[in-house]
């Protein structure tokens, strides 16, 4: 058997002690264009697992059954055009995928429709995360799991993680990011947030807050540090057990953050500090 390579985060792992065994599931939130996704990457590189729900998602618009049951309730209008070839050279004839911004543009204007969709896709993608995330336990390399997920709350996938985490940045700032790398227009932007929970409300449902203001180099050292509260606030006995909260903590811990930090996917979508902070908040 080939053993696993050390990894900062491996100092996580407590047997039996979180909701799927022996390492805890984080989810991943944040306002659209925050750099929740360079979090993740941060983490990753620290040795979690990273599940990326917008790749879910998207594998499973090309699953058949899931396409079949999209075209019977939206129709053919979500596919991709079919005749001149694409830029790889490629036709679709008869046979075309669906048109993600189509399908994006059609559930983002219409919640009756962006819950239909919900309704086909949100089951699967439950489903998948759960494989993932006993794939992770079982090789047991994984220092943690990181469920990225920009509707977490919104989907109930929140049930499956142990502790949330919530990345923030100033709206100036996320709306320049969105503008120079989708070309989204304040307005647009606007439309997407329509869809999702009121930050506020997010913000009060985490464990912990990152505020992406402030340098990349500034995100590396605060993912170390909510490495270190994970570590001195994983639960001692069962999985039951509640987060240890500090008597005068009265909100999430706010961190400084980046800007810089790559933006967040937008589709369907350790070095241990010497005690973690003495704010980390309970969940609301």
């Amino acid at each position: 058997m080939t053993p696993c390579p050390p990894s900062e985060a491996e100092e996580l792992r407590r047997p039996g002690r979180w909701k799927h065994g022996g390492i805890p599931v984080i989810g991943l939130i944040g306002g659209i264009g925050s750099g929740k996704s360079r979090v993740a990457q941060g983490l990753a590189s620290r040795g979690a697992t990273i599940i990326d729900a917008d790749a879910v998602g998207h594998e499973l618009l090309r699953d058949p059954e899931v396409r079949g049951r999209i075209l019977e309730r939206f129709g053919r209008g979500v596919l991709a055009e079919s005749g001149p070839a694409d830029g790889e050279g490629r036709r679709w004839g008869s046979d075309p995928p669906l048109d993600r911004r189509a399908l994006g543009a059609l559930v983002f204007a219409d919640p009756t429709a962006r819950a239909a969709l919900e309704a086909i896709v949100h089951p699967p993608m439950r489903a998948q995360f759960r494989r993932a995330i006993a794939n992770a336990v079982q090789d047991g390399c994984a220092g943690l799991v990181v469920l990225d997920a920009a509707i977490l709350l919104e989907a109930g996938w929140d049930d499956l993680c142990d502790r949330i985490v919530f990345v923030e940045a100033p709206r100036p700032e996320r709306l320049r990011r969105l503008a120079a790398a989708r070309g989204w227009s304040a307005e647009t932007v606007a439309a997407r947030e329509h869809a999702q929970w009121p930050e506020d409300q997010k913000r009060r449902r985490a464990h912990w807050i990152l505020t992406n203001d402030a340098g990349a180099d500034r995100l590396d050292e605060e993912v170390d540090r909510l490495l270190s509260w994970l570590r001195a606030w994983a639960p001692a006995g069962d999985a039951s057990t509640p987060v240890p909260v500090p008597a005068a903590a009265a909100a999430p811990t706010r961190l400084g953050h980046p800007a810089g930090a790559s933006i967040e996917a937008m589709s369907l979508t350790d070095r241990m500090l010497p005690s973690p902070p003495a704010t980390a908040a309970r969940r609301s």
